[in-house]
């Protein structure tokens, strides 16, 4: 099944109530090792690509910064303006990064959290320095999943053998990615210092809330409807199995690294 990037990363914007209710946001940690290590001042002004429905914004526009929220999504932003309305310094424009007009506004911290591989590869780092003051940073972050441990990942293994095959094919290692995510990185000539740190942590989900968090994934969105149907009809059987319960596994993982002066 051919992919469509813009498409697929726009397909979020019509689970918009979903994602806000079933997705995980980001362990604390990681948004504490942003802070220390890009030195932002309580004053500093930070650029966040593809916010959503500001899971990640709120872990920083609760320590006070002032955030400027870029996404396409006009249902996303309109659950992260409800969600976010008791923080007046976070501000929001409908817009992809790559065809924002930044109109020579500059950032001390640039965040991305689960979106950045959105951005077309060409533009996505010169872009970034581009709009970063001097000796600014990036910290681009995603939840990556390792797979369900125990038992019953044989059995969903099977589930998604029978229903959907496509969904089934062996996916990347997370180690692998992030060895990948991380020399893409160190190659960009406009960013230096590079540190990529992990922080694993997991979320037991019941069934109707496991099935909400499948609902947003771009792969499983792009399944025909009476598949999908199926598919998560046999996953509900087999956690009723399970006590209705399921524990997922998650490894976040930051990126991060500082704008060489001079370059953008």
């Amino acid at each position: 099944m051919p992919i469509d990037w813009k498409k697929d990363s726009q397909s979020f914007d019509g689970v918009a109530e979903l994602y806000e209710t079933y997705r995980p946001s980001y362990p604390v940690e990681l948004i504490n090792d942003v802070v220390t290590l890009s030195g932002i001042q309580p004053d500093g002004e930070i650029l966040e690509v593809g916010s959503g429905t500001g899971k990640a914004t709120r872990l920083f526009a609760q320590r006070g910064f002032s955030i400027l929220c870029l996404e396409p999504g006009q249902n996303l932003i309109d659950i992260a303006k409800a969600q976010l309305n008791d923080h007046p310094q976070v501000r929001f424009e409908r817009s992809r990064f790559e065809e924002w007009e930044a109109r020579q506004r500059k950032f001390d911290l640039l965040i991305s959290a689960q979106a950045f591989h959105w951005v077309p590869l060409e533009v996505r780092f010169v872009k970034a320095a581009s709009v970063l003051k001097p000796q600014g940073h990036i910290a681009l972050f995603w939840n990556m999943y390792p797979g369900v441990d125990g038992p019953i990942r044989h059995d969903l293994d099977e589930i998604y053998r029978q229903h959907a095959a496509e969904l089934a094919k062996e996916h990347v290692p997370p180690e692998q990615l992030i060895q990948e995510r991380t020399a893409s990185l160190k190659a960009e000539k406009q960013f230096e210092n590079v540190i990529v740190r992990t922080y694993r942590w997991a979320v037991q989900y019941k069934t109707e809330a496991y099935l909400g968090l499948l609902n947003t994934y771009s792969d499983h969105l792009r399944l025909p409807e009476q598949r999908r149907r199926a598919l998560f009809g046999a996953i509900a059987e087999l956690l009723k199995q399970h006590d209705g319960l399921i524990e997922k596994p998650y490894l976040a993982v930051l990126y991060m690294a500082r704008r060489k002066s001079g370059d953008a």
